[in-house]
């Protein structure tokens, strides 16, 4: 505490004293002082007070024995992204080796069957022209023959094409489906050929076509290539391919020539394709390999490649027209025929040099990728394992830092709190040990959660000190209420003594009933705030005596209508709690009807107990408020930490606390009549045996800061009506009284007493009841009033006389005797008078007519003031008589305890 008597800021303090909290004592609760912090755990500030970090603790944050340093010093994050990026790219690079390998495959196995293909075609394009011409006719069957091969090799080249197709690019796939679409025609345009409809120039074009689609096939292979090189070679491979079909195009040309001439047109194209074949050859040879340019030289120099040049020359240099044949045809196609071999066998050679570079490629890129791959591999993986090892000790010094966190806020700190709260003592050395992680930032984590623990210990001793002074503020101001409620009780007993007014007697009566709320909420503070605030009795009362206390202390006590009692007794210890919480039902379910309608009160013995139904017909609840109320009245919560709204309901906290110190089971569940039907079912062991049970041990009262409890049992004070136990006139009583009313016998008759109805009273019906003193051990009271609630319903209450008392209830029930009165005791002497020779009855009076009896009623000012006048007196007297004794209780068994 400072000078001025106000908590030093526990900051301030732990920087001031500069003692370590492991060294710090503490004193008894309250302390003097928190404990001290660490220095180092301590902000610097600024000359404007706002916290700072100085140079010393960034540079400190930035050096090589950061949490920071260390995490960059794993590089998890860079390893994983170039593991990631590397397996990525390795893949990347080992699928398109795969996928060269595979295409450079599938193209050398297609190699074969497309040169056969490409022979046979052109083949059967020049003997398909030698049967169209007049001249010129095939041998016997050789084209019969060259179809059949032809065939073969369409169906060979259909199966490696197939599969082709499945790794080829879109340009060769494309092809594929067009040389099959062809080759499908190929039968018509055969029938076509036999049959003479088809002239050498469409065998021309047909066959031409063909063949035109291969050359497009293996110009897509090249530039499908990979590698430049592969693709280099693939052109030289589609060079030699027009070379060849050049050849084949100029002599089919020139048998055209020989067997019926040319046009200028025709013979421009044979000396185009001649000079084709010719010039590609030669342009190509210095990039063909040395093999193929051996076959090369070796054809030029031949016999047969003279007697085929010989013979072009010679048809080419005769120009256009029809000429006659100056040499050995049937050398010259010999020569022809040979050097076309020789051209195929140069392009199938060049075509394998460049599948196997292909093949070759693609092997060495997927070799490459995968070694690649696999070194990345293992040199992310090295430097995983690596920063994994090196994060293993902040690991598990982190590890350390949770499992010491988690037993501290788990079991340590709620254990330390809970003892706080039961005010012991505790020694912060031993019970708040201190969380040592070295002096890095896990350090500084362990440090910080060390203050956080030491503030939440002064915290939960200030929290402890502000609660117990508010709560006995708060119980303090209950009782001041609870004995100035006492007190009012009793002004208003004495005024109701002796008023005689019956107008201002309904007053009075309706200020006792206020009074009797009043101290009823001033009870459930105390209750609210943990203490026991009411008297109890030691013997048992009946459930119908409890029901009627209930329904005495609701402020709308005219809508209750009690329908069936149980016929059992609650032990003397239960009773006061029991009318408070259904009290508070009833208050609810008054509160929350319609005005028109009633609260009805049910009760049945069950295995387990009793239960009380109490049924209203208001609007209700919603499903999840009903289940937030029920699970509320299982578990009372805390009071001092409810957080109370504008919609909370302290009655039905209070009514949780009873249930939960009895045992009681209170459930709220939606009615019939769309309100609520609150179930109260009280165990058996709060229940009285069936001979009665033996008075149990007196709990005594609460102590009463502001009054003395014998002062106020000692002023004449009734505590049985201190506690509210007079019931009020309820639709049951009501009922009884009305039958009672319809055939009173003759001592009733004679001493009914007519009164002038007071006011009405509010719809709230805040009347309240007599509240004569008996010295039975039953509930007594005669009270004179009549309310007219807002359903309709009336209540008369009269003084009670014995044929009223032995008259059984409506429902069956019996009621317990009302006091004994004697006739004309009470009455002024005028009446007494007039009382003393009643009048003889008339002669001539009918037969239906009342009997013979007291006067009637007179409405006259002077009879009913004569009439209040008796009564007051006889109740003064009834009082008077009752004062050389002590009050007897209210209830049956209740006595005052000290």
């Amino acid at each position: 505490m400072n000078s001025r008597g106000e908590p030093e800021d526990f900051l301030s303090l732990s920087q001031n004293n500069g003692v370590h909290t492991r060294s710090a004592e503490w004193g008894s609760l309250p302390y003097a002082r928190p404990p001290a912090v660490p220095a180092r755990m301590l902000t610097p500030r600024n000359e404007e007070g706002s916290d700072v970090a100085p140079m010393g603790v960034l540079t400190r944050l930035r050096g090589p024995g950061t949490i920071n340093a260390r995490v960059l010093r794993i590089a998890l994050i860079p390893s994983i992204a170039l593991m990631v990026v590397g397996i990525g790219l390795s893949g990347y690079l080992a699928l398109q080796g795969l996928n060269t390998l595979t295409f450079a495959e599938n193209v050398r196995k297609s190699l074969a069957p497309s040169t056969r293909f490409i022979a046979t075609v052109q083949q059967e394009r020049r003997l398909s022209t030698l049967k169209v011409l007049d001249k010129f006719e095939p041998a016997n069957g050789a084209l019969v023959a060259q179809r059949e091969k032809v065939d073969d090799a369409v169906q060979d080249m259909r199966a490696v094409t197939a599969e082709l197709a499945e790794s080829a690019p879109e340009e060769l796939a494309g092809s594929l489906r067009q040389l099959e679409a062809v080759t499908a025609q190929l039968p018509q345009f055969r029938r076509q050929v036999d049959a003479g409809t088809a002239d050498a120039e469409q065998v021309y074009d047909f066959y031409n076509e063909m063949v035109e689609i291969v050359g497009t096939g293996i110009q897509g292979v090249a530039r499908s290539a990979n590698d430049a090189e592969v693709g280099f070679e693939q052109m030289i491979s589609y060079d030699l391919f027009r070379s060849v079909s050049a050849h084949s195009r100029t002599h089919v040309l020139l048998l055209r020539h020989i067997a019926q001439g040319l046009n200028l047109e025709e013979f421009h194209e044979a000396a185009h394709q001649m000079g084709t074949y010719h010039e590609i050859v030669e342009t190509i040879y210095s990039r063909m390999t040395p093999t193929e340019q051996q076959k090369y030289d070796v054809m030029g120099e031949s016999r047969w490649w003279e007697t085929a040049t010989g013979g072009d020359d010679a048809m080419m240099s005769r120009g256009p027209g029809l000429h006659p044949v100056t040499f050995d045809l049937q050398a010259w196609q010999n020569g022809v025929a040979k050097v076309q071999r020789q051209l195929l066998q140069m392009y199938s050679s060049h075509s394998a040099y460049a599948a196997n570079l292909a093949a070759s490629s693609g092997s060495s890129l997927l070799t490459t990728s995968l070694i690649a791959g696999g070194t990345l591999l293992l040199v992310t993986g090295a430097a995983v394992v690596f920063a994994l090892r090196r994060s293993r000790e902040l690991a598990a010094r982190l590890i350390g830092l949770r499992n010491d966190t988690l037993e501290l806020a788990g079991h340590k700190m709620p254990d330390l709190i809970d003892r706080l709260n039961r005010g012991e003592r505790i020694d912060i050395n031993v019970d708040v040990p201190w969380i040592d992680h070295g002096s890095d930032e896990i350090g500084e984590v362990a440090d910080a959660f060390n203050q956080a623990q030491r503030h939440t210990v002064a915290a939960t001793v200030r929290e402890n000190e502000i609660r117990a002074g508010v709560r006995a503020v708060f119980l303090n101001i209950a009782h001041r209420n609870q004995v100035t409620a006492h007190r009012q009780l009793q002004v208003l007993d004495k005024a109701e003594r002796s008023q005689e007014d019956p107008e201002q007697l309904q007053l009075l009566f309706e200020l006792d009933h206020l009074a009797t709320q009043g101290r009823r909420n001033a009870e459930s503070l105390i209750i609210l705030g943990g203490k026991q605030p009411g008297r109890q009795w030691r013997k048992p009362v009946e459930l119908r005596d409890v029901l009627d206390g209930a329904v005495a202390e609701t402020a709308q006590y005219t809508k209750v209508n009690i329908s069936s009692v149980a016929d059992v007794a609650l032990r003397g210890d239960a009773v006061a709690d029991m009318i408070h919480l259904l009290a508070e039902l009833l208050d609810n379910a008054t509160s929350f009807s319609p005005p028109q309608t009633d609260v009805d009160i049910r009760s049945a013995i069950v295995g387990r107990g009793v239960v009380i139904e109490i049924e209203d017909q208001g609007l209700g609840m919603e499903p999840e408020q009903l289940e937030q109320i029920d699970a509320m009245l299982r578990t009372p919560p805390d009071f001092s930490v409810m957080a109370l709204s504008e919609g909370t309901r302290i009655g039905l906290f209070v009514v949780a606390q009873l249930a939960a110190r009895h045992d009681v089971k209170v459930t709220l569940r939606e009615s019939m009549y769309g309100g609520i039907n609150a179930v109260v079912l009280i165990p058996s062991r709060s229940l009285a045996d069936a001979d009665g049970e033996p008075a149990p041990p007196d709990t005594g009262t609460d102590a009463r800061p502001s009054a003395n409890p014998a002062t106020v049992a000692g002023s004449g004070y009734d505590p049985g009506y201190d506690r509210g136990l007079v019931p009020m006139p309820t639709p049951l009583h009501r009922r009884r009284r009305a039958a009672h009313r319809q055939e009173p016998d003759d001592e009733a008759a004679d001493h009914e007493t007519a009164v002038t109805p007071p006011a009405e009273p509010e719809p709230d019906g805040n009347g309240h009841p007599g509240n004569g003193h008996s010295p039975s051990d039953t509930l007594q009271f005669s009270v004179i009033t009549t309310t007219t609630p807002d359903n309709g319903s009336a209540s008369q209450h009269a003084p009670q006389d014995p044929a009223f008392a032995s008259q059984p209830a409506g429902n069956g029930e019996t009621k317990p005797p009302l006091p004994k009165r004697r006739r004309r005791e009470n009455l002024a002497p005028q009446l007494q008078a007039d009382q003393e020779t009643p009048a003889e009855p008339e002669p001539d009076q009918p037969p239906d007519a009342d009997p013979p009896g007291p006067e009637r009623f007179d409405p006259s000012p002077e009879r009913f003031q004569a009439s209040m006048s008796a009564f007051q007196r006889g109740t003064r007297r009834a009082r008077s008589d009752a004062s050389d004794t002590p009050h007897p209780p209210r209830w049956p068994g209740e006595e005052e305890t000290t």
